[in-house]
């Protein structure tokens, strides 16, 4: 799979209660052979593998053969992601660009994704607004010797 876009979701869950395992179990029983995402930043800031990266997600319908997909835990149309779940998502994000020879451009939330078929608000208000800001401290990262 050739990596051209990395897309940031939301759980739409409570932060405080949602581990990978319960996105895992709803992905199962909406048909998926496994998670849809590829990494899940959990409520403390933990990152857990989810599929394989150079295994084609279900996250974002119409651009899952080029894309990557991270979900960070919560529903952040009703709270805010933590600050360890920025920093995560920030090493994660800086760390795929370098992997795939991206950068900050390539970022989209779930909403915005090019090629993207799905009306949704995904990753919600809070975090969309903080992705203007993770994406330059993504491209400070990658600009740093």
């Amino acid at each position: 799979m050739i990596v051209k876009k990395l897309v940031v979701h939301h759980s739409a869950s409570a932060r405080s209660s949602t581990k990978k395992s319960d996105i895992d179990l709803w992905h199962k029983q909406r048909g998926f052979a496994q998670i849809g995402y590829h990494k899940v930043i959990e409520s403390n800031g933990s990152i857990v593998a989810g599929r394989p990266e150079a295994t084609q997600g279900a996250h974002a319908k119409g651009t899952n053969s080029d894309s990557l997909g991270v979900c960070v835990v919560g529903n952040f149309e009703k709270e805010h992601p933590s600050p360890a779940q920025i920093t995560s998502l920030i090493s994660v994000l800086t760390d795929w660009c370098k992997v795939y020879k991206l950068n900050s451009s390539n970022i989209y939330g779930h909403t915005n994704v090019l090629g993207g078929t799905t009306k949704t608000s995904c990753p919600g208000k809070h975090l969309n607004a903080s992705l203007l800001l993770i994406k330059k401290k993504v491209q400070a990262n990658l600009n740093k010797p």
